[in-house]
C-alpha cells in the first residue's frame, strides 16, 4: 500500500458518514415530517454533506483524516440523534431515521476523528 493510500475501512467510514448524512436529510421528506423538523435536520443534512464530502475528498487527497471535517461530522451525527426529541410531534419514522442516520454518522465520523488524532491512517499499522 502506498504512503498516501488510506486504509479501505478508513475510507469506508467516511463514505457511510456521507451516505449517512445524505440519509438524514432525505427522511424528513420522505416521511412526512413537520415543516420545522423538516427544515431544521434537512438543512443540516446538506451543511453536513459539506464537510462529509470535503473528508472524504482530503482523505483521498492526502491518505490522512482531515480532523476539522471528521469533528464537524460528528458534530452533526449528535444533532441528528438529538433532534427529533426537541421536536414535538415529530412521529416514528422520522425519528427513527433521522436518529439512526446519526448513530452512523457520530460512529463512523468519530473513528475518523480517532484515526487522525492517533495517526492510524494507513492500511501499514
Amino acid at each position: 500500500m502506498s504512503e498516501t493510500a488510506p486504509s479501505r475501512f478508513l475510507l469506508a467510514s467516511a463514505v457511510v458518514c456521507v451516505l449517512a448524512c445524505a440519509a438524514a436529510a432525505v427522511v424528513p421528506l420522505a416521511t412526512g415530517a413537520s415543516r420545522a423538523f423538516t427544515g431544521s435536520v434537512t438543512s443540516s443534512g446538506l451543511l453536513g454533506l459539506v464537510f462529509t464530502v470535503r473528508s472524504v475528498q482530503l482523505l483521498r487527497a492526502t491518505g490522512r483524516p482531515s480532523l476539522p471535517a471528521a469533528v464537524l461530522t460528528t458534530i452533526f451525527g449528535g444533532w441528528f440523534m438529538l433532534a427529533p426529541l426537541l421536536y414535538a410531534d415529530t412521529g416514528f419514522l422520522p425519528t427513527a431515521g433521522v436518529q439512526l442516520a446519526g448513530t452512523f454518522v457520530s460512529t463512523f465520523g468519530l473513528y475518523v476523528v480517532v484515526a487522525g488524532i492517533t495517526g492510524e491512517a494507513d492500511g501499514a499499522s
